[in-house]
């Protein structure tokens, strides 16, 4: 299989494994935000709270993507792992990968309670 191929594979593998985690509310929500009418975001209330709706809608949709690159990134770091043959380079890259990911999460998760402290009533009701 072809370097390509893998690369390929694995991204249609995380696609798939990541849309179980899409927040189905904010993609299928449609209606009115602050007035005006909307079709991928819905939120209640005008002005200032109407921000605050669309943040926490922007954040759910961030954390599933961040879901998504997580696994993908998982899944190419054990690819990277399984095929190092025993070498050393392919396995610390591999580590790399997954340290790195970790990392990662770890911000997005700080910044996420940063948001859900500053945003009233929080980010998930």
């Amino acid at each position: 299989m072809t370097k390509r191929n893998i690369v390929i594979s694995i991204f249609i593998a995380t696609v798939i494994a990541g849309s179980a985690f899409i927040p189905r509310i904010a993609l299928a929500a449609a209606g009115s935000c602050g007035g005006a009418e909307t079709s991928v975001i819905s939120c209640d209330g005008t002005g200032s709270t109407a921000i605050i709706n669309i943040i926490k809608q922007v954040i759910k949709i961030l954390t599933a993507g961040v879901l998504v690159a997580a696994v993908g990134a998982v899944i190419y770091g054990a690819f990277l792992y399984t095929t190092s043959e025993g070498s050393p380079d392919k396995i610390k890259k591999a580590r790399e990968v997954w340290t790195n990911t970790v990392i990662g999460i770890i911000m997005f998760a700080f910044m996420v309670a940063i948001t859900n402290f500053i945003i009233p009533g929080g980010v998930f009701d």
